[in-house]
Parts: C-alpha cells; structure tokens; sequence
C-alpha cells in the first residue's frame, strides 16, 4: 500500500501543488485489510525505530560486552532501565523545552561543563562555572529532582 500526502505549507500564499510536494509512504505488509485501517494500525508504530535508535546511540544497547550469554542479558537489562530512567527523569524532572532531548544532547546541554564537586558538613555540593550557559535550568531541574524525595 502506498499513501500520498500533501505537504503542509504556512503562509498566505497560494501554491500549486506539483509532483514534487507530495510525501510518499509505503507499508508492506501481508495482512489483507482495508487500505484505512492499515493505516490505522500501522501508524502509531512508525516512531519505535526512533527510540530503538537512542537507546543504540546514547545507552550502546547494539554492543556486546561478553562471551557469556547471561552476563550480556544483564548488561542490556541494566541499559534498557538507564534508558527507561532518563525517560522518566525528562518527563517528571524537565522543562517543556528539555524533554525533547536525546541524551546525546542533554549530556552536550548539562554535563560537558567545568564543575567542581565539594565535601564539606557531611555534604557533597557540586559547584558549576560560572559562564555555565543552563545554570539556571540546571538548578531548576535539580530542585524538582530533590522534591522527589
């Protein structure tokens, strides 16, 4: 099944639609439904390879660590709930703005910067640069995080 969608175009001005504004789709597939509700079933599906590529690029899921069967379902196990963490912490701890990230650019955003951590009255501070450009998300992300407690 093929599908044909127009692009969406913003502005006030009126367009022709040529061959080149068009979005294809393909679905194979070997059920024999009707085309609508294919598309139906098939459409909430598309974006699991999204995920499926984060948690390869930014937890290494696709790397094998061993040559021992159960040290490598641990190790993924232990991957899959980093994964499943950081979700969780994006959307429980976050700003609108941040849950979008991948890790890869939250670890750009928030932890490629100068910090020293501090021991000091049985406390463990961590003191970020100052000309850290996400201070103040930062800091509003660790209150909502020590608000969980």
């Amino acid at each position: 099944m093929v599908i044909r969608k127009a692009q969406v175009f913003d502005g006030d001005q009126a367009r022709l639609l040529l061959d080149t504004d068009w979005h294809y789709e393909a679905i194979v597939t070997n059920l024999e439904w009707e085309p609508i509700d294919l598309w139906r079933f098939y459409n909430q599906r598309c974006c699991m390879e999204n995920y499926i590529k984060e948690a390869k690029r930014g937890f290494s899921i696709d790397r094998i660590a061993t040559g021992d069967f159960t040290a490598n379902e641990i190790d993924l196990l232990i991957k899959l709930l980093a994964y499943n963490l950081y979700e969780r912490f994006k959307r429980d701890c976050c700003e609108p703005v941040h849950q979008g990230y991948t890790i890869a650019r939250f670890r750009l955003e928030f932890f490629h910067c100068a910090a020293t951590m501090i021991q000091h009255s049985r406390q463990v501070v961590l003191k970020l640069a100052k000309d850290f450009a996400n201070r103040c998300a930062w800091q509003r992300i660790a209150a909502k995080v020590a608000a969980l407690e």
